[in-house]
């Protein structure tokens, strides 16, 4: 590992031409001799943040980089046989933290399996400053290019704000990147606030808030708690609430429920920031309704509350943050369709805008049926990069989705790689059948429980494994549960193993007193949880929980249902199968002590195997809790 200094090198310096293979069989690529621009400006110094420490250890096979450049910091890793191309990274939106920190992308590992080299910045920021990171990250390309010479073929790619960041990037910096790879982003700080006055209009007019009582209240965010909220508890409220909600973001499509359940009190505390702040405007909007809601347009836009804009705040908040359309190099974005904190009629608008640009030819966009901010997996990610690298080195465009329809209720499958949860295919995977049902009531401390995820767990043979098909809601202390079987996820459901379940109270996490005996796969169970957060153990034993993805020999993602094995000596000490279903496609292994499994000794070295291949890694047993780890067999 080396620390990375700032001093530049000759300004002149290019990468010859390379014509040969990487040793992952990826052919390198050809460079066009361009002048390096000149630096994108930085700031000097954070924003009134601290900078993380950003060391860290290279994979095998790499180089690790690292310092700090203007007010950021940064991470590069270069692998030992570089095939020319280089990927930045932009990460998402950090809630105004006080620490800005560098993040690498999900698919570091087949990056540098592959022969890319990779960068990120911690951004000078936590705030929401898209079009800072796109500069910021610029400065990190100039940064590369000054000490290794301008790469063959440079990509950006970001995430959540990282996505708006690289929709900014693709129309500023074709002096730098050939291609932009841009995941669930908005099309803009403006846009994204008008979708959520969207969301706060939506509910006023649910709860029969009229402008006199928004106009006369001294706290117009207290009306959210104080009359919006309470408003949304009755049901048949709620439902009318979503109907409104899912019609103004993109209209019908999967997951679009699903999604807005899973991101409501997050958007919510959105909500109350930006009427605040008096970010929320709506002041001549014209709202249009329908086929979900049975609320005529006409009705909901006479009665919506109007909001005015603080005009000094919102030109420090949306100034150089927006994306224009204007596109300087190809962008393939991703979206899924039931994305409730950046919805699909983002990627909707920044359509209309590149298409108003006469930019259209340089727009591929793909959605997924996910209900998840952000729902991809791993792989599908990947398919994402290669498929742009293809664009923009062979001229093969890639395929895409048409997201100008008004009706999206049979899309989000083409591009899946993973089916998703509630779905045909999902219940086709091999083992789903063995699934079982738990249903009851759930009390903490002997009280109705509430909470966003409920998950379970199996104890057989004396592991325990992680088995819960998707983590639920529990709502006035009432809950149901799918549980994995053995066939469909290795040490999960069967013959003489009981299920526990867990949740959090607090950011504490607590299990279930009692278990329940399997009821035999495919078959049903009640089981009446209650949990203590005095004993918060419960029904559990102590275990060292690594989850990550897994890899084969080549670089490549392991396939769904890869047999996932940690041993200490002989013994065998936990199980897993990488995921079949869902936005997740890694592992989740649960590694058992002594006192549950003999040889199964605390401290000792964990060797871990992927179907039956010793894997590169090794880890501890310390018993002590979590940890990510991705897997590679040798």
């Amino acid at each position: 590992m080396r620390l990375a200094t700032a001093a530049f090198a000759s300004a002149a310096v290019l990468i010859a031409s390379l014509a040969a293979c990487d040793d992952a069989g990826s052919p390198r690529a050809t460079p066009a001799a361009r002048p390096l621009p000149s630096p994108a400006a930085i700031r000097p110094e954070p924003d009134g943040v601290a900078l993380a420490d950003p060391a860290f250890e290279a994979l095998p096979g790499a180089t690790a980089e690292y310092g700090r450049l203007g007010g950021t910091v940064y991470r590069i890793e270069m692998p030992d046989e570089w095939n020319g191309r280089l990927v930045l990274y932009m990460h998402g939106f950090e809630w105004f933290g006080p620490e800005a920190s560098v993040t690498a992308p999900d698919f570091r590992r087949w990056l540098i399996a592959h022969g890319y080299a990779w960068g990120a910045s911690s951004f000078s920021s936590t705030s929401h400053i898209a079009g800072r990171a796109a500069d910021e990250t610029a400065a990190l390309w100039d940064h590369f290019a000054r000490t290794h010479g301008r790469p063959a073929r440079s990509y950006v790619s970001g995430l959540s704000m990282g996505g708006l960041a690289a929709h900014i990037a693709a129309e500023r910096y074709a002096d730098r990147y050939d291609g932009a790879l841009a995941l669930c982003g908005a099309a803009g700080n403006e846009a994204g606030a008008a979708w959520q006055t969207s969301f706060i209009v939506a509910g006023a007019y649910v709860a029969g808030v009229t402008q006199a009582e928004f106009d006369a209240a001294p706290d117009r965010a207290a009306i959210i708690d104080g009359r919006i909220l309470p408003a949304l508890q009755d049901a048949t409220a709620h439902a009318r609430f979503e109907d409104i909600v899912i019609d103004l973001t993109g209209g019908p499509r999967p997951y679009a429920r699903e999604g807005l359940h899973l991101e409501e009190e997050a958007v919510w505390d959105s909500a109350r920031v930006q009427i605040a702040s008096g970010l929320a405007s709506n002041a001549g909007v014209t709202y249009a309704l329908g086929p979900v809601s049975d609320v005529p347009s006409d009705t909901f836009n006479r009665e919506a509350v109007r909001m005015t804009l603080n005009a000094e705040i919102a030109a420090r908040f949306f100034a150089g943050n927006e994306a224009s359309g204007a596109l300087a190099m190809p962008l393939l974005t991703m979206h899924t369709t039931g994305d409730g904190t950046v919805p699909i009629s983002q990627a909707q608008i920044l359509r209309q805008r590149v298409d108003a640009a006469g930019a259209g030819d340089l727009l591929v966009q793909r959605i997924y049926a996910d209900a998840s901010h952000c729902g991809f997996t791993t792989p599908e990610w990947v398919d994402g990069l290669r498929a742009l690298v293809a664009w923009v080195e062979d001229g093969r465009r890639p395929d895409g989705d048409d997201l100008s329809v008004r009706d999206l209720s049979a899309a989000g499958t083409r591009f899946l790689l993973q089916p998703r949860p509630g779905t045909p295919a999902a219940d086709a995977v091999p083992g789903a059948e063995g699934r079982v049902r738990l249903s009851g009531t759930a009390t903490l401390d002997g009280a109705p429980l509430d909470a966003r995820w409920l998950g379970a767990i199996v104890i057989r043979d004396g592991m325990v494994t992680p088995c819960q098909y998707t983590l639920v809601p529990v709502v006035g202390g009432r809950y149901e549960i799918t549980v994995l079987a053995d066939a469909e996820s290795a040490g999960c459901g069967g013959p003489g193993g009981a299920v526990a379940l867990w949740t959090y109270a607090g950011e504490q996490r607590v299990w279930s007193e009692h278990t329940v005996p399997w009821p035999g796969d495919g078959g049903a169970a009640a089981f009446d949880a209650t949990f203590s957060s005095e004993a918060p153990g419960g029904a559990s034993q102590p275990v060292t929980e690594f989850n990550g993805e897994v890899y084969t020999r080549d670089g490549e993602h392991a396939p769904p249902g890869t047999r996932v094995e940690a041993r200490i000596g002989g013994a065998l000490c936990g199980v897993a199968t990488t995921r079949r279903t869902g936005n997740y496609a890694g592992y989740i292994i649960a590694v058992a002590g002594a006192g549950s499994v003999a040889g199964c000794t605390r401290g000792a070295a964990i060797d871990f195997t992927v179907d039956g291949a010793p894997a590169r890694e090794t880890a501890i047993n310390d018993g002590e809790g979590r940890g990510g780890l991705d897997l590679s067999a040798r």
